[in-house]
């Protein structure tokens, strides 16, 4: 029965190559299916192992793994039920099916994988498939986020990657998932910065808000309900909790927390793009999970509770952020409008941490270790990113809301709405995204009476209170504004690090031009001379760096670097 965690990673594999056939596109339903058939048929501590695979492969389960196994594995089924209706056989989904499989793959490896080879294997192979779909179907506005999303996600596997080789020094590379050597100051650092860059942390978030913006409603949902959630795993497992109090560390952590916490809801709320205010609020609660880093680095005698609040706070975000997205790809249906947009308040209820509702669970679960500090400030900070959290909710409700007596105007070249991608022509109501969807309304829904006690449900009572008195008046203007007011014109969305990034990035190309322009014009000269000579001699070379580029040589290399970099750290006493 342990081969059956094996096909969990092989199923998505396998039918990648195949699902590009759009009559094999039902594959996509098919390849998260044996994760959910792993949790129901295996023992808790399955594993198996596979020495013949990569540096040795061991994949398993523990009480953590198994609870983000399951939420990354719904969110990645009801993803795949929308790919596979909504996008239909429209060109380019080909493609997109296969990436989607391949990040489907790696997101499940890396949460299976219970040594340092296969966990960075698959964290790579997801970080890269999911370039492609943010790209899909193309155009100016998907191009930008996905450079920006590859350059900060190349940079975050290079750190992790190094981070990993400076733990094998002392470990070698197959020490047990996590069960892992205590990191140095080096090895921290790194972490922080390549899972912070995952999570979108401030202030490495710049990718997120681009990339939340322009991808399709599936993507973006696998993207902020399951893929970045993988670096809250990874610092779950290598970060040393519970085995030696960090205070400086556990400070920093508490400060960047704090800091991302706050920020990303200020900055959220004068967004004018719901994919937007959601991606703020993606950043916030990447600070409110390493505050809870933070915390625990701090006092180590709070792992236990702190694992379990953090790892149950992760299955609520990602159900109900990864439905936000999902709601907003159906909003456009005409006969299911009513239900969509109540369906899109209980969820922002939920996100918000509303009474009775799942985020009132994760923060009720998440108390012991917020107050344990007893810092009077910390409490006023979370009751004001409390309120605020309702605040962006409110704020995302009402950019989703009609206005009253306006028309919406055309969607433009930057409106990053579902309804600009391209999908197939649907003869037919989606009648299957909107069931999956309501089920995830359902789960949701029933998420705090299932795990919760009654004392944790009127939980943020008193911070919805004070969100309502200061929301009430400014919607009671809105609503009675003069007709044909309108809405604010959408507009690049304020507050994008890359906004502020991309005139640096162009002055800096400016000026290698002009500096380095004689340099190029003398090496072109060259150049020119011997394709001269190569041609009076004989038929020309071929091109050396289009070589390169090829798909095949471009693995081998990498491939062979990658090696000689473990010998290197293998044989380095």
């Amino acid at each position: 029965m342990s081969g059956l965690l094996l096909a969990v990673v092989l199923a998505p594999l396998l039918f990648a190559p195949l699902a590009v056939h759009p009559a094999l596109r039902w594959l996509v339903l098919i390849a998260p299916l044996p994760a959910l058939a792993a949790l129901a048929l295996l023992p808790p501590d399955a594993t198996l192992e596979l020495p013949w695979l990569l540096l040795g492969t061991a994949l398993g389960f523990d009480e953590t793994t198994r609870v983000f196994l399951l939420f990354t594995a719904l969110v990645w089924s009801l993803a795949a039920v929308s790919v596979v209706e909504r996008l239909g056989t429209a060109p380019g989904t080909g493609r997109f099916r296969l990436l989607f499989l391949l990040a489907l793959a790696g997101n499940l490896w890396l949460i299976l994988a219970r040594e340092p080879v296969g966990f960075y294997v698959g964290f790579a192979l997801m970080g890269l498939a999911a370039y492609g779909l943010i790209l899909h179907p193309g155009g100016l506005m998907r191009r930008r986020a996905g450079r920006v999303y590859l350059a900060m996600t190349l940079i975050g596997e290079l750190a992790l990657f190094v981070a990993l080789l400076l733990m094998a020094r002392t470990q070698g590379v197959t020490w047990s998932l996590p069960e892992t050597p205590t990191p140095d100051g080096a090895v921290i650092t790194l972490l922080l910065l390549g899972f912070g860059i995952k999570a979108g942390l401030m202030p490495l978030h710049p990718w997120l808000p681009l990339a939340y913006g322009a991808a399709p409603a599936p993507a973006a949902a696998v993207l902020s309900g399951a893929m970045s959630k993988v670096a809250l795993l990874g610092w779950l497992r290598l970060l040393p909790l519970g085995q030696v109090a960090l205070p400086e560390w556990g400070m920093l952590f508490v400060w960047l927390g704090l800091v991302s916490l706050l920020v990303a809801l200020g900055v959220g709320l004068v967004q004018t793009d719901p994919r937007r205010v959601l991606a703020y609020s993606s950043i916030s609660k990447a600070g409110l999970f390493v505050l809870l880093l933070g915390l625990l680095l701090l006092e180590p005698q709070l792992t236990p509770v702190g694992v379990g609040a953090l790892t149950l706070y992760a299955a609520h975000h990602a159900l109900v952020k990864s439905g936000l997205f999902l709601g907003l790809g159906l909003r456009d249906l005409d006969p299911a409008r009513p239900l969509v947009r109540a369906g899109l308040i209980l969820l922002a209820l939920a996100l918000a941490g509303a009474p009775l509702t799942s985020g009132a669970l994760a923060k009720y679960v998440a108390k012991p270790v917020l107050l344990s500090p007893g810092w009077i400030w910390l409490d006023l900070a979370l009751m004001l990113a409390t309120v605020a959290t309702a605040l962006l909710m409110a704020r995302f409700v009402w950019l989703i809301w009609p206005a009253p007596n306006v028309v919406e105007a055309a969607p433009t070249a930057d409106d990053s709405r579902e309804s600009q991608t391209p999908i197939a022509p649907r003869p037919v109501f989606p009648i299957w995204s909107l069931t999956a969807w309501i089920l995830l309304l359902g789960l949701v829904a029933g998420f705090p009476f299932v795990l919760g006690e009654p004392s944790a449900w009127p939980t943020n009572a008193g911070a919805m209170l004070v969100a309502a008195l200061i929301a009430a008046p400014l919607a009671l203007a809105i609503w009675r504004r003069a007709p044909g007011s309108g809405r604010p014109a959408r507009r690049r969305s304020l507050g994008d690090l890359a906004v502020l990034i991309e005139p640096i990035l162009a002055a800096q190309l400016w000026a290698g031009r002009t500096l380095f322009g004689r340099w190029n014009a003398t090496v072109e000269a060259a150049r020119a001379h011997l394709y001269g000579l190569g041609k009076r001699v004989g038929p020309p070379p071929s091109d050396p760096e289009r070589t390169l580029r090829a798909w095949p040589t471009a693995g081998w290399l990498w491939l062979g670097v990658t090696v000689l970099l473990l010998l290197l750290v293998l044989i380095t006493p």
